[in-house]
């Protein structure tokens, strides 16, 4: 009974419009006044902390610096140009532009919405003059920027890995392969649309240019070199990587770029903050709320009630992935893996799934969230940029989605795509 408490609290904090953190917080102090020991609310101050005090989540606001001083670097726009001499040559080569720039933008900054941001600021004028209609446009941006949560460094892989206390390091790997693969079936559909209606304009294909274009963009590319080749060498570890790159991203912003000044330090750093507390409030309440579901022991019977009713793995995986589709759609990506990993865990080690798989798929799942109403926080940053509405973004957006199902399908069925590079590299 008490439990059924617990969620209609739940729902309730949610329904209303209260921030995930707030919700979850209120649910755990709601726990325990209805258990009447009041004298124990300290534990809410305390487990709140604990859950913050993670060495392993020291990595989610040095990477989340790193980002926000490589987009103040003007990294983005040498991106795009190396994108654009890539593939320029192709018949609506700008919406390739667009795939490929968050691609590349991904491996430095670790966060869907900047992402989005970042490249669609740089593109959806540019689009818009060579005729691509802006619905499409707009919906390019939003299905793009989610590739920058799976390409590493991701955010939501380092919150999946702490979590769960999987290997951070084979969770940042694993996400290179669905990175790639739904990256590419944008292009294939993106080249699709731009034969058949002939959008944009082609640009013939120069070695000059790819040359010059690599030279202004291979110090970014660098970063993800830093961080991977870094934590497979032994050099360090995840999170050391993550201020090795704050500290790389600060000299190519000063000193090779010279588009950062010391003036707009604190600026940067308030951004930063910012996004991090953010993220760390809801660290902290899911920390509580977990810890008040495990007290009741809800995980332990949810996981025999689960290996009760369904006795296959497959089928347990396709269940979980459905229930992650629609959390997407209602919660941002951190707070979805904060509040159900740590649920789901003990399940997934019960049917022996490998948790790097299973990580891997949950947040290739919850990127899709970022542009699926009524959250879908990359077709708001979309719309915003291109000035169209949220509701003609979404209806651009169909044909992405189920080219994002289809890539989410092909996950399912060849679990390598996820799994072949950590265990290649890190065993």
């Amino acid at each position: 009974m008490l439990t059924v408490w617990l969620l209609i609290i739940l729902v309730i904090s949610i329904i209303v419009g209260s921030p995930i953190a707030v919700a979850l917080g209120l649910t755990a102090v709601g726990y325990f006044l209805l258990k009447g020991q009041s004298t124990f609310l300290f534990l809410v101050a305390q487990r709140f902390f604990a859950g913050c005090n993670s060495f392993e989540l020291i990595a989610i606001p040095l990477f989340v610096l790193s980002g926000d001083l490589m987009l103040e670097g003007a990294i983005s726009r040498a991106l795009v140009d190396l994108a654009k001499s890539i593939v320029g040559w192709i018949r609506g080569s700008l919406a390739l532009t667009t795939t490929l720039g968050c691609m590349f933008f991904g491996a430095v900054s670790g966060s869907g919405p900047a992402t989005a941001s970042a490249i669609g600021s740089i593109v959806s004028q540019s689009m818009t003059e060579e005729g691509y209609p802006r619905p499409y446009t707009s919906a390019v941006i939003a299905a793009s920027g989610p590739l920058g949560t799976l390409i590493p460094p991701s955010i939501l892989m380092v919150v999946y890995g702490a979590a769960t206390s999987t290997s951070v390091a084979k969770m940042l790997m694993a996400g290179i392969g669905p990175g790639i693969l739904f990256g590419i079936l944008f292009m294939i559909y993106e080249i699709y649309v731009g034969r058949r209606t002939g959008y944009g304009k082609v640009i013939p294909f120069s070695i000059s240019r790819f040359f010059t274009a690599l030279r202004q963009g291979i110090w970014a590319l660098i970063a993800p070199l830093i961080i991977l080749g870094g934590i497979y060498l032994g050099i360090f570890t995840p999170t050391e990587a993550a201020a090795v790159t704050v500290f790389y991203s600060l000299f190519v912003g000063m000193f090779i770029h010279k588009s950062i000044r010391l003036r707009d330090l604190p600026e940067v750093l308030l951004r930063s903050g910012v996004t991090t507390g953010t993220i760390m409030l809801v660290v902290g309440a899911v920390s509580t709320f977990g810890y008040v579901i495990t007290r009741e022991g809800i995980p332990q019977h949810l996981t025999v009630a689960a290996t009760t009713i369904v006795h296959s793995p497959m089928v347990f995986i396709m269940v979980t992935q459905a229930i992650l589709i629609v959390a997407g759609m209602l919660m941002n990506g951190s707070a979805a893996i904060l509040l159900l990993a740590p649920i789901l865990h003990p399940t997934v080690l019960r049917y022996g799934i490998d948790p790097v798989y299973f990580g891997g798929l949950m947040v290739a799942n919850l990127a899709i969230g970022m542009y699926t109403p009524p959250v879908a926080v990359t077709s708001y940053v979309a719309s915003r940029l291109t000035g169209v509405s949220f509701d003609e973004t979404n209806r651009a957006l169909v044909p992405f989605l189920i080219i994002s199902l289809v890539g989410l399908v092909i996950l399912l069925l060849v679990p390598e795509i996820i799994t072949f590079l950590p265990n290649l590299l890190l065993g």
